[in-house]
């Protein structure tokens, strides 16, 4: 036996599989992201750093990445930009109609926001320290809307949103009705809250923005839920806090994207990737002739890429 395969045989299943699921995402963009038709991500309050989980679109050089963050400091890492896609900022804040707003810029400037935090008696009793929220200061930026913000891209491109504006996401989702009938947006990540009463006053709530998008041919896909960080610090064993938030997922559903151009749902096939969809990126390309063929019209490993998604679904 070879040195190689013992110290295999000796690695426990529990961490190969973990090594396995680690290593995925590389490997799936590996495969996929040099073969990818012209797409545009938008990614709405994106200070410090770009979201590695979207390394399929970050990996693709046909990708135009915007970064938009009127907090012009925080995205100072764009100067040190190493992804393949190309990369523009956008230091104007996003609302739905655009036009002058205030923007109430928190103790931690990450929590800012056109929203004014408001401590509501729902609340009350679980947010004593306000050291995140306040001293609070205001000052008046100009916004624009989110279709405003691609206008200078193609007017052809798929268009993928991230959104975390703490509390403003369905907002500037209504703003974008031009590209919803368009049927430009293929996938929607945000950030909403789960509060009844939320710390962001008017914030959109996430059964709002559900039945939003659902109006519009899109579905739920994945939800991450967010508990809050209690009173008495980080979590203690067999302590459940209540839900705070939640990261959702949301996609053209597949029978209104049969009706797009096969670039179209190239991309939504990334997109599910990128989101660790690897059963549903496998039904869509099982199920598309069309798709198939592109990418193996651009030299694709197809092939590949099916037996791979086939060990990970």
């Amino acid at each position: 036996m070879s040195m190689a395969l013992a110290l295999r045989r000796a690695i426990p299943q529990s961490l190969k599989n973990r090594l396995r699921q680690f290593s995925a995402p590389w490997r799936v963009s590996g495969l996929l992201s040099p073969h990818l038709p012209p797409v545009l991500c938008i990614d709405v309050g994106a200070s410090y750093y770009p979201h590695a989980k979207w390394l399929v679109f970050l990996n693709s050089p046909k990708t135009q990445w915007i970064a938009v963050e009127p907090n012009e400091a925080n995205l100072a890492y764009v100067r040190s930009w190493s992804w393949p896609c190309h990369v523009s900022t956008c230091t104007t804040g996003l609302s739905q109609r655009g036009g002058e707003q205030t923007l109430f810029v928190t103790h931690v400037d990450t929590g800012s926001s056109l929203l004014m935090p408001e401590i509501g008696p729902a609340m009350q009793h679980r947010i004593t320290n306000l050291d995140y929220f306040f001293p609070l200061t205001e000052r008046l930026i100009q916004t624009i809307t989110l279709e405003q913000v691609q206008q200078q891209s193609p007017q052809d491109l798929p268009v993928f949103v991230k959104l975390d504006t703490q509390g403003t996401e369905l907002s500037i989702l209504e703003g974008a009705q031009n590209l919803f009938d368009a049927r430009r947006i293929v996938g929607i990540e945000m950030e909403s809250t789960l509060q009844a009463q939320p710390v962001m006053k008017g914030a959109g709530k996430f059964w709002q923005a559900c039945a939003f998008l659902e109006e519009r041919g899109f579905e739920l896909l994945h939800v991450k839920p967010i508990h809050a960080v209690g009173r008495s610090g980080p979590w203690r064993a067999r302590s459940v806090r209540y839900l705070n938030e939640c990261d959702a997922v949301f996609a053209l559903r597949q029978d209104v994207a049969r009706g797009l151009p096969v670039p179209f749902r190239a991309s939504l096939l990334a997109f599910y990737l990128t989101n660790a969809l690897y059963e549903e990126g496998l039904c869509l390309l099982d199920g598309d002739a069309q798709l198939r063929a592109m990418l193996a019209a651009q030299a694709g490993p197809v092939d590949r890429l099916r037996a791979l998604l086939k060990t990970l679904a």
